[in-house]
């Protein structure tokens, strides 16, 4: 079966070699329509490619499950005193420690959670700051759109902030914690910045 896009380019090569016969069109035009369509061609395969992988990635999460799938982290390994931000612009929170990532449906290296399977998820995360006048806070993010926020903020001292949210995710949504720009948290080998979450039932 053919794609839409396959079938679209198809139709541009028949407009193209239609118009070439009946001499409707001048060189320079068709080199230029030519191009356009080598241009969405790339972009096409491009496009398929990226569908393929996150099959795959889907495919193996759903093979490596066995239909369970919790996963818990932390922002810090071992350091004594390690604070994250501020930053000029948000970022995704990359977590260190990983205390458990059965299932694999969390990736450490992205810091993001994808969906194995369609199903209701619960997920937490908990964040510290401590002294100055930074804003301690973070948002937990359905592909790329917030659902919830922990945050706080304190002149002095330490704080902590957390948060949570039962959830329906569809397969290949993605999850991560989501640091706001000007925004600073502090985790350190007692482990107070966490991410966690877990498959409740499928859909």
């Amino acid at each position: 079966m053919k794609t839409p896009g396959a079938v679209l380019l198809l139709l541009w090569l028949g407009l193209l070699a239609g118009a070439a016969e009946s001499e409707d069109i001048d060189l320079l035009e068709l080199k230029y329509l030519r191009s356009q369509v080598q241009d969405f061609e790339s972009r096409l395969q491009a496009s398929e490619k990226k569908t393929r992988d996150l099959e795959n990635e889907i495919k193996n999460l759903k093979e490596n499950s066995g239909g369970k799938i919790v996963f818990s982290v932390s922002l810090e390994k071992d350091a004594l005193y390690e604070h994250t931000g501020p930053f000029n612009i948000g970022t995704t929170l990359i977590y260190k420690q990983v205390f458990i990532n059965i299932g694999d449906a969390f990736n450490p290296i992205t810091g993001f959670f994808t969906a194995p399977v369609r199903g209701v998820y619960d997920f937490s995360f908990s964040v510290l700051g401590y002294g100055g006048s930074a804003r301690v806070g973070a948002h937990l993010r359905r592909n790329g759109q917030n659902l919830v926020m922990a945050y706080a903020t304190l002149d002095r001292g330490d704080i902590n902030a957390s948060n949570g949210v039962s959830v329906l995710l569809e397969e290949g949504d993605k999850v991560d914690v989501y640091l706001p720009a000007e925004h600073r948290i502090l985790d350190n080998l007692n482990h107070h910045s966490t991410f966690r979450g877990h498959l409740l039932f499928q859909m």
